[in-house]
């Protein structure tokens, strides 16, 4: 049994050497030749400087948002492989405090309204903030991208217990289909297509693993048309 478990375990330490061997050959071989084809069509641009032809212009905009669109994913990939090794540091954070700057991190329009209900005791906890303030920032900035009206409503609760502080982050937007809720976490899926909202689709996969290296839960509460709540909790005392 032993030497069957210490088999799984070799198997398992070799597909992650795999992976952070994929990863950096993303991160290091591919960014040169993306950033290449942005320049040369840049430069290809200021030759045509003067030609209207419409079609051309439109398809060399569209060439260079895929670009940005490749780095983009590419890094948000080294970020999720590097959510276990980097910003270990614990240290002092308030709780209302972390959570109001995100929410203005967050806002770039001013048609956004946060709703606050706080209960909790003890304000001020040791803890991971930076990778609480990503949790925060992702799911508040996914909850404002996401939204379909004019008028924006954010309601975030934080609920303190014995061992976590349990938060909800909840928008009045159009919610998600339950057809693909199993999918939400994935990496690079997104429930509007990448065309009419830019974003690389991995934030919610990064919300869950940094979740998870703590020790919390974090799940999805929505109904189609009724808006979208994620919940997740994070405990008091992180041993990693």
């Amino acid at each position: 049994m032993e030497d069957l478990e210490s088999k799984h375990y070799q198997e398992l330490m070799a597909l992650k050497k795999e992976y952070e061997e994929f990863v950096y050959i993303v991160s290091h071989d591919l960014k040169s030749p993306l950033r290449a084809i942005a320049n040369i069509s840049s430069w290809i641009e200021d030759d045509l400087e003067g030609n209207d032809n419409a079609e051309i212009i439109a398809n060399f905009s569209l060439m260079k948002g895929r670009v940005a669109r490749l780095e983009s994913m590419m890094n948000a990939l080294i970020e999720l492989s590097r959510v276990n090794r980097l910003e270990l540091d614990q240290y002092e954070v308030s709780i209302p405090e972390l959570v109001k700057e995100c929410a203005a991190m967050a806002t770039t329009t001013p048609n956004v309204s946060f709703h606050y209900r706080i209960e909790i005791e003890h304000e001020k906890v040791t803890t991971l903030a930076k990778k609480l303030e990503k949790v925060l920032f992702n799911l508040i900035e996914n909850a404002i991208q996401f939204h379909d009206k004019d008028k924006i409503n954010i309601f975030i609760e934080i609920i303190e217990t014995n061992l976590a502080y349990e938060f909800a982050i909840r928008d009045d937007g159009p919610g998600i289909p339950e057809a693909v809720r199993e999918k939400i976490f994935n990496i690079f899926y997104t429930v509007s297509a990448k065309d009419l909202v830019e974003t690389t689709g991995a934030g919610l996969t990064i919300c869950k693993k940094i979740v998870k290296l703590v020790g919390g839960t974090i799940e999805l509460v929505s109904g189609e048309g009724s808006g979208t709540t994620f919940k997740f909790s994070w405990p008091k005392e992180i041993v990693l």
